[in-house]
């Protein structure tokens, strides 16, 4: 699947068992990538993309599984909120449960972004906001691309949905809150591009969520 912005070069794939959605945009200093879902790496060939740097909106594995790879095929840094950990990409939950057990290709994380949350960062040139907003993961971010109304949302907000909060970690009232207090206060054309379905805008979803 491809997606464009009209302000920008910014591109969906959807890969991986759960069809979880992977975002590439330019900015002045190269291809960002957001998010690894398995075949991003491929994909990213298949476009003519060649990512300079890897930012996950959080670590649970269908968000990671391609991550190895992409770093092995273009040798890109990856941000996160928080260092890689099986608890956060579930591969401990599920080794618990007769029949799911599996394993991430592990790698690592150059940068940790907790210490600059709600404070900004130049990402290849492209300023973003970074949100905090956990209730699915722990590790939870949301990026908003200033000045361009976009927010990158992981699976924090979905079209008429939410995500789920039944894994470890996760906390309904705390997803709720962070959505009303840290995303409802943009502005109602903001787009959001979710990890998985359509992408959506914060008008729409404040007024016609049924979780919110």
């Amino acid at each position: 699947m491809s997606e464009a912005n009209e302000k920008l070069d910014l591109r969906c794939f959807e890969g991986g068992p759960l069809a979880t959605n992977g975002y590439a945009f330019k900015a002045s200093g190269g291809w960002v990538a957001i998010d690894a879902p398995q075949g991003m790496a491929d994909w990213a060939d298949g476009e003519g993309i060649d990512p300079q740097l890897l930012i996950l909106t959080h670590q649970h594995f269908d968000h990671v599984q391609g991550a190895a790879q992409l770093v092995e095929r273009f040798d890109c840094p990856i941000w996160a909120f928080a260092q890689y950990d099986k608890g956060l990409t579930l591969e401990d939950f599920f080794r618990g449960l007769e029949g799911t057990g599996f394993e991430i290709a592990p790698y690592s994380v150059n940068r940790i972004l907790e210490p600059e949350i709600e404070e900004g960062l130049d990402i290849l040139g492209c300023h973003m906001d970074l949100k905090h907003i956990p209730g699915h993961s722990p590790d939870s971010i949301c990026f908003v691309m200033v000045g361009e109304d976009i927010v990158f949302g992981g699976d924090v907000l979905f079209c008429s949905g939410i995500g789920r909060t039944d894994f470890p970690g996760g906390d309904t009232g705390l997803l709720l809150n962070g959505i009303r207090e840290k995303l409802f206060s943009l502005d109602d054309v903001t787009t959001v591009f979710p990890g998985h379905g359509p992408s959506t805008t914060i008008g729409r979803e404040r007024q016609e969520n049924p979780f919110l």
